[in-house]
């Protein structure tokens, strides 16, 4: 049973869009019961620049803001703020630790140990470890065990996926955070909260690849029997479909962005040739119509693009043929229609558009948008680390401390 805190927000501070979840922890609730989200609020994101903060009291500001809204409508103030951490200045690696057993039987002491061992690895001084996650364990030599506790064993080994990011922005989004009046208890990679909101347990252990196409990256996530095979980011997402619709309709960014939102399509086949649409015409001298198959075209070949170089990626690191789930998708670029038919063209295999929905509960319905899948994950992802003794006393050293080592599956 966990002893709750009230409730904590999880902040996914976007290139584009700021988004805050407010969720409630109540005393006493169990690991398994369904979250109850209270609050959502959205704001556009400034003081950024792809994994890069270029204006603290902007981004702060932008924090400050969306957090409020979320607040507002849970009609309840939050203090600990688990804050995605953008996949661009992540590191990945396997680690493993090996621990003789003294004892005939595995406890639960050893497989801590273990895990300890797993974690001591070094770390360059411009990263730090925010994630040391347990795949799995082998109990003398017999592999794919998943809770070895109870075990007759000799010889106990933990295989570790390290998770480091960058220490300036690890720093940075602490700041900001922290001067917008809330408590970053843990900075979270951004695509494992995703993971939590939005892939179930048949497709991690059946193979699945979580596609995210977010503003100013697309961060790619593979799982294959619970563990995280391969993860990777390509410098391209939503903000570069919105920069060619720009240049292509010669009209400004601002005005890009909602013709995509509102007209725009990921398959050019998929809209009406005889559609037209009024464009500002700011880069050529005046008004003018433009077709929506031209705007759909746009896009689609961008995408396109961004998705083939995702599966170079995924053939590259050997784990394209072991997705027996296929591919999910979630981001907010992937609320364009018809985005799911133009990945299964690209891939071959299952594709099904990630919402957040999976241990949850109260305004599913008002979170239930790709672009909010980070979020949600990341009240998934606290409620399920809340300590026994609760947060209320916790420090902020202890936040940034401690945070990692509860950072484990």
């Amino acid at each position: 049973m966990i002893q709750g805190v009230g409730s904590i927000v999880g902040v996914d501070v976007g290139s584009t869009k700021t988004v805050a979840v407010v969720a409630s922890v109540p005393p006493g609730r169990e690991s398994t019961d369904p979250l109850e989200i209270l609050g959502l609020g959205v704001t556009g994101s400034e003081g950024l620049s792809g994994a890069s903060v270029t204006h603290l009291e902007a981004a702060t500001r932008a924090v400050r803001a969306a957090v409020g809204q979320a607040e507002a409508v849970a009609g309840r103030e939050v203090e600990v703020a688990y804050v995605s951490v953008p996949n661009a200045c992540v590191r990945t690696a396997r680690s493993k630790g090996v621990l003789p057993i003294s004892g005939s039987e595995v406890t639960a002491q050893d497989v801590k140990r273990v895990q300890e061992v797993g974690r001591a690895v070094p770390v360059t001084s411009d990263h730090e470890l925010i994630h040391a996650l347990c795949q799995q364990y082998a109990v003398d030599g017999r592999d794919a065990v998943r809770n070895p506790v109870g075990m007759t064993a000799a010889r106990l080994e933990a295989d570790l996926c390290i998770v480091t990011a960058e220490v300036a922005i690890l720093r940075d989004l602490s700041k900001i955070v922290d001067r917008a009046g809330y408590r970053a208890d843990e900075l979270v990679m951004g695509p494992l909260a995703t993971a939590l909101a939005v892939l179930d347990e048949r497709e991690r252990d059946a193979g699945v690849a979580l596609i995210e196409i977010g503003g100013a990256t697309t961060d790619v996530l593979v799982y294959r029997d619970h563990r995280i095979l391969h993860a990777a980011t390509l410098p391209w997402g939503g903000s570069t479909v919105t920069r060619d619709i720009a240049r292509g309709l010669g009209v400004h960014e601002d005005e890009a962005a909602q013709l995509k939102e509102q007209f725009g399509a990921a398959r050019r086949d998929a809209v009406d040739a005889r559609e037209m649409l009024d464009v500002s015409g700011a880069r050529h001298g005046g008004a003018r119509r433009v077709s929506r198959e031209l705007l759909a075209h746009i896009i689609e070949q961008r995408l396109d693009e961004i998705l083939g170089l995702v599966y170079e990626e995924l053939e590259g690191s050997g784990t394209l043929d072991r997705l027996e789930a296929g591919i999910v998708l979630s981001g907010g670029t992937v609320s364009l229609p018809h985005m799911d038919d133009l990945a299964r063209s690209v891939f071959n295999l299952p594709v099904r558009i990630g919402v957040p929905s999976l241990g949850i509960t109260g305004m599913v319905e008002s979170v239930a948008r790709p672009s909010y899948s980070t979020a949600v994950g990341l009240v998934l992802y606290g409620a399920a680390r809340v300590p026994a003794r609760g947060l209320a006393g916790a420090t902020r050293a202890f936040a940034r401390v401690g945070g990692w080592i509860r950072g484990f599956f």
